[in-house]
């Protein structure tokens, strides 16, 4: 087929667009955002007019060498991780993860819908409004003035940015995509609504986590992806590479998230494969309702002469630490269990110690190198 080798270098920058979620860097976590009204922002008018001209161009274009289902496919199953650019973060790229990206407790999300019909934001909301049923968090719609989120609908595939990033993007840009319309099928809108909420409440991809083991086949993998124009490289930061552990706080995997796409069986070494996941699993729900509880405990990292990360499970939930640094995590409400991962003699293997909500630890050295205990802060 010439004219879609000829159309390669085209099919790769839409499916670059197409990312589910992206990131920036705010090392303060302070929100920049300002009011989004057409007033206070004259540009956002004209931003929507060039981008809906530009998205139906592109689509357009697409269309000479896919039928509409098998771009609604293409996109679908390419919702993958996308790295900022330097004029969107300020910085170079970073290792991806959540840590840090979570809102506080209690925070009030404002949401605003750029575009789309009110019978297609109310359903879009409603979905959103389910998280709240797990995580402490209030979203509220919003028609103008200042707004953490502002959804886009059009041809531009589906993505958001992550956690506290959403508060740090230009008030005339657009911080999630969304290809749906008011003839999208109920599953369809509630499975991307409730993904895509995810990403704004500080989720990332399940299959890019720490403790993820997918059998990928990576021939097979890179042999998938070089047929939509990417290098072995890029397929290796979108697919195979898992987030490191010090950027991300994690359960063990749970192939039903709705934050877990598809995986198919031709790209696994023993046939294992996932489907669409279409609603919260309980992990998703239990996650959010201790990533979000103020029920929590600080640890510190505190072993003097180790420059090693060290890391700890409590509550169910994985953390690392670097040299010096301090993480107020959560716990349950009754007796907790923390959990130190060292080496006392001879295996590395983990070390239990009783901790009490509203505390704060450190984690020490003792003894040989790799030899911890907590203590009281």
């Amino acid at each position: 087929m010439p004219h879609l080798r000829a159309f390669a270098p085209c099919l790769f920058a839409l499916l670059l667009i197409s990312s589910c979620q992206k990131e920036v860097t705010n090392p303060d976590n302070t929100s920049t955002a300002t009011s989004g009204n057409s007033d206070e922002c004259p540009s956002l008018q004209a931003f929507l007019v060039a981008s809906e001209s530009e998205q139906e161009t592109q689509n357009n274009t697409l269309l000479q060498y896919f039928t509409l289902q098998e771009l609604s496919d293409l996109r679908s199953n390419t919702c993958l991780a996308k790295s900022p650019t330097e004029d969107e973060s300020g910085t170079t790229e970073r290792a991806s993860g959540a840590k840090g990206r979570f809102w506080t407790p209690g925070a009030t999300i404002r949401v605003r819908f750029l575009n789309g019909s009110a019978t297609l934001q109310q359903k879009v909301f409603a979905w959103a409004t389910e998280w709240e049923n797990y995580a402490d968090v209030d979203f509220v719609q919003v028609n103008s003035g200042a707004s953490e989120v502002r959804v886009l609908f059009g041809n531009d595939g589906y993505w958001s940015y992550v956690g506290l990033d959403n508060a740090n993007i230009e008030a005339c840009e657009e911080t999630m995509s969304l290809q749906l319309t008011d003839q999208t099928s109920a599953t369809e809108i509630r499975r991307v609504a409730l993904h895509e909420f995810g990403h704004v409440l500080g989720m990332r991809h399940e299959h890019q986590q720490p403790a993820a083991s997918i059998p990928w086949n990576t021939t097979a993998v890179y042999n998938y992806y070089s047929q939509q124009g990417w290098s072995r490289t890029e397929v290796d930061e979108q697919v195979l590479n898992k987030n490191s552990t010090e950027t991300t706080q994690y359960t063990g995997f749970d192939a039903s998230s709705i934050m877990e796409y598809p995986v198919p069986a031709s790209l696994t070494t023993n046939g294992y494969s996932i489907g669409w996941n279409t609603q919260l699993s309980a992990a998703d729900k239990s996650f959010m309702q201790l990533m979000y509880s103020s029920r929590r405990i600080k640890v510190r990292h505190a072993a003097s002469g180790y420059t090693g990360k060290i890391t700890f499970l409590v509550a169910g939930i994985y953390h690392t630490l670097l040299p010096g640094e301090t993480l107020s995590v959560p716990v349950q409400s009754g007796a907790n269990t923390l959990s130190v991962y060292e080496q006392v003699s001879g295996a590395w293997a983990w070390d239990d110690y009783s901790v009490a909500y509203g505390s704060n630890y450190k984690i020490v050295r003792t003894g040989a190198a790799n030899n911890m205990t907590l203590q009281v802060e």
